[in-house]
């Protein structure tokens, strides 16, 4: 008999591909900073670029980790979208407010893939299978 792909519910699949446009929207930012770095700035024009990089490259890492439905990958993938929150609303003005919009949007989807019940019970097991505490 061949192996079963192991069970991946939509709304986890859901929260690792937001990270992953996510990952691939920092590496591009990312990529784009390294090419506009001017001498006048050059220490921040490079930190900002590796900073990106580095992000984009932890945020693929994460992006993989909760595709596969490994338990550690999810606390960092939320802490990132929380994060994201407040970093939205600092675009929504104009002409960034798409911005704003985009990484909202990508956040509250991760959060909701994330903290799904289904997704839940892949991360972290199913709580009707554990015996109830008989210590009390």
């Amino acid at each position: 008999m061949a192996d079963r792909p192991p069970f991946r519910p939509a709304p986890m699949v859901l929260a690792a591909a937001l990270l992953g446009v996510e990952a691939l929207a920092a590496l591009v930012f990312g990529g784009i900073a390294l090419t506009q770095i001017r001498i006048s700035r050059a220490e921040f024009g490079a930190g900002v670029a590796i900073w990106m990089l580095g992000y984009g490259v932890l945020l693929l890492a994460i992006a993989r980790g909760v595709f596969l439905g490994r338990r550690w990958s999810r606390a960092p993938a939320i802490a990132t979208q929380l994060i994201l929150l407040p970093i939205a609303f600092s675009f929504r003005a104009e002409p960034t407010t798409w911005v704003a919009g985009a990484i909202v949007v990508a956040a509250v989807g991760s959060l909701v893939g994330l903290l799904h019940p289904r997704s839940t019970e892949v991360f972290v097991g199913s709580t009707a299978a554990q015996p109830p505490d008989s210590s009390r």
